[in-house]
């Protein structure tokens, strides 16, 4: 029995050997704690965005914010406001984000990450290195990774 994975690797085996850093993103937006829900949902609509790392002055992550949880509040704000005083939307983020948010390295394998993606209920992995956060890991990278790969094991 020969063994071909150095000439054709299994998916397994990407997804075991390569690294969350060759595949995430690094130049991101991030937010401060003093941002509003009303400033958040504005960077959303504008820069196509779909999670935000909220981090502290030296760039350590505090939590994360995504489209769901700024749809909740909007939802909740669209069926109570009158107009009349100030709404949710004029509050700080941290009261909305997810604090302490699950994280990866950019040395941890694909094969980690899709392990955290599943034990949690997020698509967004702040990756943090030395304490700061580098990058981010997303659902929709993680496709990309998987569509690359896949490419040409179709024809085979």
């Amino acid at each position: 029995m020969s063994n071909n994975t150095s000439e054709n690797p299994t998916l397994n085996d990407l997804i075991a050997t390569n690294k969350v850093g060759d595949y995430m993103t690094r130049n991101i937006l991030v937010g401060k704690e003093n941002f509003t829900v009303k400033h958040v949902a504005r960077l959303f609509n504008e820069l196509k965005i779909h999670h935000l790392p909220i981090v502290s002055k030296i760039r350590e992550i505090e939590g994360i914010i995504s489209a769901n949880d700024l749809l909740r509040v909007c939802s909740r704000v669209m069926d109570v406001r009158d107009g009349s005083e100030p709404s949710e939307l004029d509050d700080l983020i941290v009261d909305y984000m997810t604090p302490n948010p699950t994280v990866c390295s950019p040395s941890d394998s694909i094969e980690k990450a899709i392990l955290l993606f599943g034990d949690g209920r997020f698509h967004a992995l702040p990756v943090v290195e030395n304490g700061e956060l580098v990058g981010i890991f997303t659902a929709n990278d993680l496709i990309d990774f998987l569509s690359s790969n896949l490419k040409g094991k179709e024809d085979k």
